[in-house]
């Protein structure tokens, strides 16, 4: 049989995939500012004008990774919480357990997520689009979180939202503090205090 041939969408949609997924091996290996896009189109195996015809510079792609993260984090989320957890702790645990394997999986990932954000802060327009993908995933994190206290029938002390801003917010710290002290700070450590806050912050069935 010969081979099938893609329509032209199905090309560009391999093509942008593939670059995606180079880019960010290469964002983690040289960090933001030392990735090129020369880099980039050589690890994906195209030439640097493909780069220019799926995104506009080095920023957008950047963008286009972290929404791609993302989107699988959801995915990963969604299944752990409303489909694995046989109990609201169980969920909460699983989670703190991912989100902590995540950062020994991929240890460069938040360190050039920082220094986007930095670059990012400086640039209004360019922080205003990163302040809007972020907020995005949290509201789609919060709805997993509202759904998950459903099940169970629980509820928040705070808005489903906040309590997604403080997990990632404790996520960052752990992954920075890890670096500086890794005999202390351990991913045991991060999932027994992960798990905490979500405790905490959960009001169970028939709980004043």
């Amino acid at each position: 049989m010969g081979a099938v041939r893609l329509t032209r969408t199905e090309r560009k949609e391999r093509t942008r995939a593939d670059l995606l997924a180079a880019a960010k091996v290469v964002f983690m290996r040289r960090g933001f500012h030392g990735a090129s896009l020369d880099e980039i189109a050589e690890e994906a195996g195209y030439t640097k004008g493909a780069v220019y015809s799926n995104f506009a510079d080095k920023d957008a792609l950047f963008i286009a990774v972290l929404d791609a993260h993302y989107e699988g984090r959801l995915e990963t989320y969604d299944a752990m919480m409303l489909v694995d957890a046989q109990t609201l702790d169980d969920a909460y645990r699983s989670i703190s357990q991912f989100m902590a394997g995540a950062d020994t999986r991929e240890p460069d990932w938040l360190p050039t997520l920082a220094e986007f954000v930095a670059h990012a802060s400086q640039h209004e327009h360019l922080r205003r689009q990163y302040a809007r993908t972020r907020e995005r995933f949290l509201e789609a994190v919060a709805r997993l979180i509202d759904e998950l206290a459903g099940r169970f029938g629980a509820s928040l002390r705070i808005s489903a939202l906040e309590a997604a801003r403080c997990s990632s917010v404790m996520a960052r710290g752990y992954s920075a503090e890890r670096r500086i002290d890794p005999e202390t700070v351990t991913p045991e450590i991060f999932v027994e205090v992960h798990t905490a806050f979500m405790r905490g912050v959960t009001v169970s069935r028939g709980e004043e």
